[in-house]
């Protein structure tokens, strides 16, 4: 597990929080705001909330029975990262009631660190909180506490290392490792691979080379982080637009390392760490980067999400997380993304809310920002055969076998006959469940609806499109924002 040691007192610092409550009441320490009940648990800052900020690239730990989720901070006027210059902390006790200590580390007060500072990470050694932090976009600084959530000073004077977002894991056994990708500087020969070296006991000095982990077709490119799960090492990065992972048996390959000779397990023939495939849909409202925990006996997977939530951008993003749920080999099921429900007319309460860019799979659409008063992204570009994958929607037990209720946010000028969206369930070739029809929407987005009958539990769903357009004007059919429907329990 991505935990560090927990046998140890704390002593808090007393410092102006404000404090969000999600999911059912609770009670916490600062600034109390009236409970928030809401079937959905994202994003973890609401830009309502006193204090909020945009707090991105989460690198959650759990010390001393609390979750602590240590974020980059996005300028609420950024059009780039040049602007990322300090660091934010979250706090739970439970992962309903959250405490925002706000900017807790402004590294560029240090003489020695200035430029962009991208995604942090924390681990916990022999009484030490170390927050380590990129400046300049690749140079590893680091900061300490006696507290995980500071007050931060100076661990070193200079930089420790040089990779793109580091992130640190303590072993069973006491052992740190530190963990990136070359994707923005190159460790060894040119590519986009994870790489790992030991760190010494004083946390802050390498202890031997970096040495490659996965392959060189992988294509990382950024947001490394590793956990253990069952003496599993699990690696985590962008690959595209998703969530990749490998998985290991050695926290540091075998090939160039004698001191983890190789096993056929879960690692390559050749003794890196194996890659399984992908454990996220498409994210495509922000650049991936993520974080793993395990929390009262539940595995938590912490990401970010950025056009589709409080008024964000490809560039100012907002923390989020989702259970993480793994197979009985030990490999990843698909991650589910959830956000708020958004309550557009009667039928939005207790219904369940899915953003139509969220897809695991597809083919011939294209996600991009719309227009629409409800925000995030759309799919466009589509066309006659076009087709989306959402993997384990829930449509609820459903003991009577009651109609389901399923919505969808569209825009049409009509320029194709005959167009109208299918809905499948489990495989692409199967019989439709039902067809909604798209009329013209006169230049501005509706609600078109139908009723799902004989549905019940989790099913993969297929959003097909259908319609004909001119042959030479080549023109699309529709735009999708989202989808929605009431599970029926």
């Amino acid at each position: 597990m991505k935990i560090a040691r927990t046998n140890h007192n704390e002593r808090n610092t007393e410092m102006n929080q404000a404090i969000r409550t999600i999911g059912l009441a609770g009670v916490g320490i600062g600034i109390a705001l009236a409970p928030h009940v809401q079937a959905q648990n994202n994003p973890i800052l609401k830009q309502e909330d006193p204090g909020f900020v945009y707090a991105a690239d989460p690198a959650a730990e759990v010390f001393n029975g609390k979750v602590y989720v240590y974020c980059s901070r996005d300028q609420p006027d950024a059009k780039g990262y040049s602007g990322m210059q300090d660091y934010v902390v979250l706090e739970s006790p439970d992962m309903k009631t959250w405490i925002n200590h706000g900017v807790v580390l402004k590294p560029r007060e240090y003489s020695w660190a200035d430029g962009q500072m991208n995604a942090p990470d924390c681990a916990y050694k022999d009484g030490w909180y170390y927050l380590y932090f990129p400046y300049d976009k690749t140079y590893v600084g680091v900061a300490k506490s006696r507290s995980p959530a500071g007050p931060w000073e100076e661990a070193v004077t200079d930089k420790i290392t040089t990779i793109f977002d580091p992130t640190v894991f303590v072993d069973d056994d006491g052992q740190a490792y530190i963990y990136g990708t070359d994707s923005k500087v190159n460790v060894g020969p040119e590519g986009k691979e994870i790489w790992g070296a030991k760190l010494k006991d004083n946390m802050v000095e390498l202890d031997g080379p970096w040495y490659r982990l996965s392959g060189l077709k992988d294509k990382i490119s950024e947001g490394v982080t590793i956990f253990k799960r069952d003496g599993i090492y699990y690696f985590m990065a962008r690959v595209g637009n998703k969530t990749g992972y490998w998985m290991a048996d050695n926290p540091l390959p075998s090939p160039d390392n004698p001191d983890n000779p190789k096993q056929a397990t879960h690692n390559t023939k050749d003794g890196y760490a194996n890659f399984i495939g992908f454990m996220s849909r498409a994210q495509n409202d922000a650049p991936c980067h993520m974080s793993a925990i395990e929390f009262n006996n539940q595995w938590y997977y912490f990401y970010h999400r950025g056009v589709s939530v409080n008024n964000g951008s490809y560039n100012k993003r907002s923390a989020s997380f989702d259970k993480l749920e793994f197979n009985e080999d030990g490999t990843i099921q698909t991650v589910q993304f959830t956000l708020e429900t958004v309550d557009t007319s009667d039928h939005g309460k207790g219904s369940v809310h899915l953003d139509a860019a969220d897809f695991s799979e597809s083919h011939k659409v294209l996600a991009a920002t719309n227009l629409d008063k409800d925000g995030g992204l759309q799919l466009q570009e589509l066309f006659d055969g076009s087709w989306a994958k959402y993997e384990h929607v829930d449509f609820g037990e459903n003991p009577d076998n009651q109609p389901i209720p399923f919505f969808v946010r569209a825009y049409s000028d009509r320029r194709a006959n005959e167009q109208a969206i299918e809905i499948r369930l489990d495989s692409l070739d199967s019989e439709p469940i039902a067809i909604i029809p798209i009329t013209d929407t006169k230049k501005e987005y509706q609600t078109f609806s139908t009723m799902l009958e004989n549905v019940k539990g989790k099913h993969t769903l297929y959003v097909t499109f259908k319609g004909e357009v001119p042959r030479k004007a080549r023109l699309c059919l529709m735009t999708i924002n989202w989808f929605e429907y009431t599970p029926a329990n």
